[in-house]
Parts: structure tokens; C-alpha cells; sequence
């Protein structure tokens, strides 16, 4: 009887030793994976309803801006309409307030604008004083239906937009292949492609100028590459096609074209869709607002940006790297060379961006 309770006993021991001895690997494994997939799901859901949030909040700023300037300028016996400065998370401060607190509206537009760690994450919106009509712009997408604009907040790459709008695109896209068909001359040929709601293509211009005004014949303006993804599929699109030889190189290979960005002889940038840049504003890709050459300047000389994705001579991989945005004079090689020089200029296209949304 003893040896029975004993043996049992142990049985018991050995249980309880067994029960608290922790998770097996296995089971560790396994938690962990549950984890990471439950933290893949979870994040970018908490972070799109965070920005959808901000995006809201903006809204109803903006809504409540257009109501206090129409009613404050109907009201004030001056016609000075303003409204109450408003502080929006992700969104730049509304400057030029009273010490009342209380912001002019004037007789342009109120831009209600992501600051710069939320650029193309939320939308804009804009009050025209004009025609007084609130309107968004966002993704390359622009108008006034906002369940649609506050939909692209977590709408990654626009993907639920595009494929609810598959006629509307259809259309555009039709009316962009008509452009370039009517200005053949000026644009590459096999040149046109399409990302989300951009349509591409390469066209003539030894100088930004040239570039922005034959990217304006398609309907559009030489490309804003918004983020690192479209810097790079410009540049794994177009870098065979915008290749030569660099006679002033021993014939190395040289790849670039004119984007959107340009300054003025000052040095203050912008884009040629009309964004303005902050002062301060330094591009990932390589655009700076700051340290505008003296050269330039002292010449009242204004410049566009290119893409520069091949340079035989070396100088760009020594100067901050290839694939980057690098400044050049508007005018091009004409800054540089006779207009009857037949020196060797690498820069003969820009890459032209038309909204297809």
C-alpha cells in the first residue's frame, strides 16, 4: 500500500514539475508567429485610422473656414472677412493671424496643407475665395466629392479608387494617347507608360523650359515624383531609353531627364504643377532649397531640376550620387554653348506626367 501512494505520488511530482516548467518551443513558435500576423493586420490599420482622423479634422476645419469668411464678410462693414486660426495635427499653422487670434481670409485661396513628415499621407484642401468652393487635391486626384478623398487615405497606390473609376480612366487615358498622337513630334516614341494615376512620357527639350512647355501639349507638366516608389519606377522605366553616349566622356554612358522642380533666381523652388516648397525644403532625391549658386544668382539665372541616373564623367557618384535630382540653368545648354555649337548636351528630354484619375 505504501509503495502504491509513493509510486503515486510521483506520478503527481512529476506533473506538477512537468506543468511549470513553461512553453516548449513549439508552442513559443507558434505564439510568436500569431503575433506577428495579428501585428501586420493591426499596424497598418491603426495608422490609416489615425490618418484618416487627421484628414477628417482637417476637413471640418476647412468646412468651418469657408463658413466664417462668407459669414464674417457679409457681416463686417468693411468687407474684411477673416476667420479663427486653427492648429490641426499634420497639417502646417495658418500664419499672418491677428493678435486676436483671428487670420485674414483675403481674396485668393486658403490652403489647408500637410506639413512635411505628412506629405502625400493626407490631403489638401483648398477654399477659394473666388468662386467660394472648398475642393481637395490629393494622390493626383482633385475635386469635391470628399467621401472620395477621405477613401484615399488608406487607399495605397489608389488601387479601390482606380478599379471604381475604370470607365473615367479609360476615358483620360484615350484623351492622353490623342495628345501625344496630335504631338508626335515632340514626344518619344514607345515612350508612354502609366503608374497609378500618372501617365508618362518623354518629351523633347534641351532646356526645363522647352521640357514644361511640350509636357503642357499632352495636358500635363514635367513629373513631381512624390515619393521614393515613383523616383524609382521613372527611373528603372526610363534609363535605357534615355541612355547616349557622352562624346565629351570617351562616349560613357549618360541617362537623364528634367523633372518638375524648378527655381527661381533666388533660389526659392516649386514644382510645375504649382506646389510651392517650404523654405528649408530638402528632397531625399537630391533637390535642396538651400545654397542657390552665386552664379545663378548674380546672373539672375533660373534653373529646373533633372533626374540624373547615369554620368560617365563621375562627378555625380563623388557629389552626393546617382538617381538623384541635380540642378541645371533653365535655358539649358544655351547657358553653356553657342546655339550653333555642336558640343555634346545630355539632357534632351523631360519626362512629362499627366493625371489619368
Amino acid at each position: 500500500m505504501l509503495i502504491l501512494v509513493s509510486l503515486n505520488l510521483m506520478k503527481l511530482d512529476n506533473k506538477l514539475t512537468s506543468s511549470n516548467s513553461g512553453f516548449s518551443l513549439i508552442e513559443l513558435v507558434v505564439v510568436i508567429s500569431v503575433l506577428s500576423i495579428l501585428g501586420a493586420i493591426a499596424i497598418p490599420s491603426f495608422i490609416c485610422v489615425q490618418r484618416k482622423a487627421k484628414a477628417t479634422a482637417a476637413l471640418k476645419s476647412a468646412i468651418n473656414i469657408q463658413k466664417e469668411c462668407e459669414i464674417s464678410g457679409a457681416l463686417d462693414v468693411s468687407n474684411i472677412s477673416s476667420f479663427q486660426r486653427v492648429n490641426i495635427s499634420g497639417y502646417k499653422a495658418l500664419l499672418n493671424s491677428s493678435s486676436s487670434g483671428k487670420v485674414q481670409c483675403g481674396n485668393k485661396n486658403i490652403t489647408l496643407e500637410p506639413n512635411i513628415n505628412n506629405a502625400n499621407l493626407l490631403p489638401t484642401f483648398i477654399y477659394s475665395m473666388t468662386n467660394k468652393e472648398l475642393t481637395f487635391s490629393f494622390k493626383g486626384i482633385k475635386g469635391k466629392n470628399f467621401k472620395t478623398c477621405l477613401a484615399l487615405v488608406c487607399d495605397d497606390d489608389n488601387e479601390a479608387y482606380i478599379s471604381r473609376n475604370s470607365q473615367l480612366i479609360t476615358t483620360n487615358r484615350a484623351n492622353v494617347l490623342a495628345s501625344i498622337e496630335q504631338n508626335s513630334e515632340v514626344v518619344m516614341d514607345g515612350s508612354y507608360s502609366e503608374r497609378g494615376c500618372s501617365a508618362y512620357a518623354l518629351v523633347k527639350g534641351s532646356s526645363w523650359d522647352e521640357a514644361q512647355e511640350n509636357a503642357e501639349k499632352l495636358g500635363g507638366n514635367l513629373t513631381t515624383p512624390n515619393n521614393s516608389d515613383e523616383n524609382k519606377f521613372l527611373i528603372d522605366e526610363y534609363t535605357e531609353k534615355l541612355t547616349e553616349r557622352d562624346s565629351n566622356w570617351n562616349n560613357g554612358e549618360r541617362a537623364g531627364a528634367w523633372i518638375g522642380l524648378k527655381s527661381d533666381a533666388s533660389g526659392n523652388l516649386s514644382f510645375a504643377n504649382g506646389e510651392v516648397l517650404d523654405r528649408g525644403f530638402s528632397s531625399p532625391y537630391g533637390g535642396s532649397q538651400e545654397n542657390y549658386p552665386d552664379e545663378y544668382k548674380n546672373n539672375n539665372v533660373t534653373s529646373g531640376f533633372h533626374i540624373l541616373i547615369k554620368d560617365p564623367s563621375g562627378h555625380a557618384q563623388r557629389n552626393g550620387g546617382l538617381n538623384t535630382w541635380w540642378r541645371e540653368p533653365n535655358t539649358g545648354r544655351d547657358y553653356y554653348f553657342n546655339k550653333d555649337s555642336n558640343d555634346y548636351w545630355g539632357y534632351n528630354y523631360g519626362i512629362a506626367e499627366v493625371p489619368i484619375c
